[in-house]
């Protein structure tokens, strides 16, 4: 790299380091990624996400307490959805116990400056290998985070050139961002047997999901709430005991002797009316994304819900049509394909020409690009009992006809009026379209299953998600959501769910029948019901609860 080049790209790096001025104590107040989250702390309507901890735990803090570990790790979640203000949370908050300040590289490469710069001579390795000769200090770790790699073609080549030739090894930490996943399968394979001690302690990659309702609660309920999660079933253990016992895999036995009545019955009793407040009148409408959850709430405070436009239109929509040039995609034809999503629980044909006409081969290109995004979630559908092996432990899906969820219910509502053009009073459309019956119910649907996928398994690799659709002339659904992972025990634990929006009372007759049925043909021990109603019960088949209680509990 030539020495003009050097200092630029040096020069670019101090520009994105604010806190390595001493004399800058308040750096944090005008970045702006970090500004609203520290505003939301002052106020008391934050609570740093999971994945915060599960960082600092087995990246950060093992590497600060022996600098001869080093490991590289990504990181992936949609655009907006809080990484690079978390992973700059994490840098102050090592600061404030007086870490080193120059301890924190931060570089982003969605910056058309930085890019151009790279992309003169493509010297992504040369460039990082001058960053850590010039700030990597002995026996002191170095931490680089690199933002938004997926803008970069060949990131994973250039960390594999570090790792390879030495210059990535012990005492430094990198973290890769990404939005878009389209290049992690090949990445992954280029960096294997590369990430490091570190790394490979998380399997290579972190997932940044929106956030959970629960964390959402954990945020504006209070440290009553948070305290009551945290003793009653905030540990791993408690969490799957309690998710097991309801899907039936739980003897009472255990009920009684891990108190699973007594914690359920607290729960609904003092904390229900709290969380169906919250769940409708802002988590339907901001879902996961931090900057719209806090605006609501602030919006409340001084009089009722209200979201900008731009926490829909610009921070969702916008940015995800036209991130898709960047992987040579059509923006109008992405347009088209998401002005054909109807609900955000919606069954698809497995060629997806429900959702384009063009030839199957160009529209994968297509649906990659919304899979790989974070927004949505393709689940297989099983049909017959053929599919579940408890002896061998395997589940293996037809998934002949895929039921397409949109993760998020405030990615929905933008994607949804984004794509039909709507631009501005975004907010006031959002209050018609949930005043939908059929939108709304699918949207609690779609809620429940992009949740399923949090459910606490022993075995990570294990876990999977999909569906049970009979094969009936109506294609009747037996569980909307069917998870499966293996217990501590070496056991296949099956969960199914269905949810049921009911304007007063459920039809319990129904409930009976597709319990027994999922018992006789799929070995489904009990079904899980999840409603809109303030209804607890737990009966020997089923169990019926509120969606707000099953939440709280993923």
């Amino acid at each position: 790299m030539d020495t003009n080049g050097t200092e630029n790209l040096l020069e670019i790096v101090k520009s994105q380091n604010p806190w390595h001025n001493v004399e800058n104590k308040d750096w944090f107040l005008t970045d702006g990624s970090l500004r609203e989250v520290m505003e939301a702390e002052r106020n008391g309507l934050f609570e740093p996400p999971k994945v915060l901890f599960y960082l600092e735990k087995a990246f950060f803090d093992p590497l600060f307490s022996d600098t001869s570990k080093w490991g590289a790790v990504i990181m992936l979640g949609p655009r907006r959805i809080g990484k690079t203000s978390t992973l700059k949370y994490i840098v102050k908050r090592y600061i404030d116990e007086g870490m080193d300040r120059t301890t924190f590289i931060y570089v982003t490469l969605d910056q058309d400056e930085l890019l151009i710069e790279l992309d003169k001579k493509r010297v992504l390795r040369e460039f990082l290998s001058t960053v850590i000769d010039t700030y990597k200090k002995p026996n002191k770790p170095l931490f680089i985070i690199l933002d938004e790699v997926t803008f970069y073609r060949g990131w994973a080549r250039a960390i594999k050139n570090l790792v390879d030739s030495g210059k990535l090894g012990p005492g430094i930490g990198l973290i890769a961002t990404g939005s878009y996943s389209l290049d992690l399968s090949s990445a992954k394979r280029e960096l294997a047997g590369r990430f490091g001690p570190l790394g490979e302690r998380l399997k290579g990659e972190v997932y940044f999901y929106p956030r959970r309702f629960i964390e959402v609660a954990e945020s504006l309920l209070g440290s009553d709430f948070r305290n009551f999660v945290k003793n009653n079933f905030g540990s791993f253990g408690k969490r799957a005991g309690l998710i097991e016992y309801l899907a039936g895999h739980q003897k009472e036995v255990n009920a009684n002797k891990y108190g699973y009545h007594n914690i359920l019955q607290s729960l609904f009793s003092k904390y229900y009316d709290d969380l169906h407040s919250l769940f409708e009148n802002i988590y339907l409408k901001t879902g996961g994304y931090p900057r719209a959850i806090y605006e609501a709430v602030i919006n409340q405070r001084t009089g009722q819900v209200s979201v900008s436009d731009a926490r829909y239109r610009d921070d969702i929509f916008t940015l995800f049509v036209t991130d898709s040039k960047k992987f040579d995609l059509s923006e109008e034809t992405l347009k088209n394909i998401l002005s054909k999503i109807n609900l955000p629980s919606m069954r698809i044909s497995s060629d997806y020409s429900t959702l384009s006409s063009l030839r199957k081969e160009e529209t994968q290109k297509y649906i990659e690009y919304l899979k790989t995004s974070g927004f949505t979630n393709f689940l297989p559908n099983i049909t017959s009992s053929n599919e579940i092996d408890t002896k061998s432990l395997l589940v293996t899906p037809r998934g002949n006809i895929l039921k397409m969820v949109i993760n998020d219910p405030a990615s929905f509502l933008s994607i949804y009026l984004g794509s039909r053009g709507v631009e501005t009073s975004v907010f006031n459309q959002i209050e018609k379209i949930l005043a939908d019956k059929s939108i709304k119910e699918h949207l609690y649907e779609a809620i429940i299953l992009s949740h399923l996928q949090h459910i606490p398994p022993i075995q990570v690799s294990a876990k999977n998600i999909g569906y049970i659709l009979v094969e009936e002339k109506n294609n009747a659904e037996l569980a909307d959501g069917f998870c499966w992972y293996i217990n501590f025990k070496s056991e296949l634990v099956l969960i199914a769910v269905e949810s049921k929006h009911a304007d007063k009372q459920i039809d319990i007759k129904s409930i009976e029948e597709k319990a027994l049925r999922l018992k006789e043909l799929f070995d489904v021990n009990k079904l899980i019901v999840v409603t809109n109603l303030k209804q607890l019960e737990i009966k020997e088949n089923y169990v019926i609860m509120p969606i707000e209680i099953f939440l709280a509990l993923m």
